[in-house]
């Protein structure tokens, strides 16, 4: 009886020592379970990448337990982003790259990524891109190297396209790398008779190699708009289209809107009552109020730019001398040499010389900074100076500091910001004019009661007074 009472009592001891060792099994099996089943995640993760399933390797990646298995999800990242890496799939495998942060050489893989982005796009021509995402980078290796290849090459692209003067300031912006200072010296000689880069460009000498490249970029992104495709009268607007023709809308009391029969036109220009454009072979032709005889352009030829105040019409001639008729009695041009840019306001009418100097018929119009662009009212004048900056003989919105472009008109100011945004400020009443925000703003015109801006989807949006139907341009498709 006793034995068997105390077998009995070992028993249960044994039991539990059993359900312990079983217990104690299935924990082990199933930990090796879970790791060999993270690492089949792991490597399922590399296969999917490898054969381009980035969202499934994504999946497989979120199974692993970070806080786990922190070495393991991270040295898969990596490994995934390599292989987004070797596909050329750059992008994707910076984001990657980018996300790793500091785990091993992420980050310069992530520049890695960048860079071979831009080879890619020079390949393919696209260097004003490449340019683009090498200045993110030139601090990192020979990215700078390649920064300046890539911009000789975009330089020579464009003097081979016809533009010449953007070309050369970006060769001179580099004029230590290869031979691009002797070929923008060269490119100039051959169209303006001269080596002198930095007068025929407007750039002075003075100018650090920081400002000149702050130059560069300003003109390249200027090179994007269509000013002179879009402008406004007192109560009509006018449209250029991309196959030459000119569309109008509004007033046609003394035939300003009579253009359907012209074509080549390359530019235009509105008055108050006329309207003007300058045709391919660089002559003018002109229709509406003819009182001052603001219309008589029949005899100009050479034509290089065309412009209008209210009673009287403007050209820049080749040789850098400008011609005008019509009401002349607050215009007065002679001796003017060297202009590059007319603008006009509604009576007087101002000159950009090679110099980056702003001559002017109105006096308080005259401004001392060197500027790469102006535009002007008969009150007040604006300009942009060669690395961007905003200024102006009246008070301007605090806002406006950097610009792409800026306008003039008479009762408003304009920019085009450095994110191709059209601002217009209404000076008379200090608010703004309230315009789309989500499109690329080409162009901006002003008038005495309306403003129109032309968008990168070829649309023209009009704000202000449509009494004469000046701001119904919603069918126009100026491309």
């Amino acid at each position: 009886m006793n034995r068997e009472k105390k077998e009995s009592s070992v028993f249960p001891v044994r039991a539990v020592r059993i359900s312990l060792l079983l217990a104690l099994l299935l924990f082990v099996t199933g930990a090796c379970v879970l790791v060999n089943l993270h690492r089949i995640n792991a490597a399922s993760s590399i296969i999917l990448a490898q054969h381009g399933y980035y969202d499934s390797a994504d999946s497989r990646l979120n199974l692993l337990d970070l806080t786990e298995d922190g070495d393991l999800y991270y040295d898969t990242r990596y490994r995934v982003a390599e292989t987004m890496m070797k596909r050329e799939d750059y992008d994707a495998a910076y984001e990657k790259f980018l996300w790793l942060g500091d785990y091993s050489d992420s980050k310069d893989k992530a520049y890695a990524c960048l860079q071979k982005k831009a080879a890619a796009l020079m390949a393919q021509g696209s260097y004003r891109e490449a340019s683009a995402i090498l200045q993110d980078i030139l601090f990192w290796e020979d990215s700078q190297q390649l920064y300046r290849e890539c911009q000789y090459r975009y330089a020579m692209k464009l003097i081979d396209d016809g533009d010449w003067r953007t070309g050369v300031g970006i060769l001179w912006s580099i004029r230590d790398y290869q031979d691009a200072a002797l070929l923008a010296k060269s490119t100039v000689r051959n169209n303006l008779g001269t080596d002198d880069v930095e007068s025929s460009l407007g750039i002075e000498a003075s100018l650090s190699a920081e400002e000149t490249q702050a130059y560069v970029k300003l003109m390249e992104q200027r090179s994007r708009l269509k000013d002179g495709c879009l402008a406004v009268g007192f109560r009509h607007t006018v449209g250029l289209t991309d196959d030459g023709r000119v569309m109008t809308c509004g007033s046609n009391a003394y035939g300003q809107c009579d253009t359907q029969g012209w074509k080549n036109a390359v530019q235009i220009a509105a008055g108050a009552y006329h309207t003007v454009a300058l045709l391919s072979d660089g002559t003018v032709t002109a229709c509406g109020d003819n009182q001052y005889g603001q219309c008589d352009v029949s005899e100009w030829k050479d034509v290089m730019q065309i412009v209008a105040t209210d009673y009287n019409t403007a050209a820049l001639l080749q040789d850098g001398t400008v011609v005008t008729c019509g009401y002349n009695q607050f215009v007065t041009v002679k001796g003017w040499n060297g202009i590059v840019k007319l603008c006009a306001g509604e009576y007087s009418l101002s000159g950009l010389n090679m110099s980056g100097e702003l001559v002017s018929t109105h006096l308080s119009n005259q401004m001392a900074e060197k500027l790469m662009d102006a535009d002007m009212s008969t009150s007040y004048a604006i300009g942009l100076t060669y690395t961007g900056d905003v200024v102006a003989t009246t008070d301007l919105p605090a806002e406006w500091k950097k610009a792409v472009s800026v306008y003039a008109g008479g009762n408003c100011a304009a920019v085009i910001t450095e994110d191709d945004k059209a601002m217009v400020f209404d000076r008379r009443k200090g608010d703004w004019v309230d315009l789309p925000q989500e499109k690329q703003a080409l162009t901006v015109a002003l008038g005495g009661t309306h403003v129109a801006v032309l968008y990168d989807d070829g649309g023209v949006y009009c704000a202000g007074r449509n009494d004469e139907g000046q701001c119904n341009t919603d069918p126009w498709n100026l491309f």
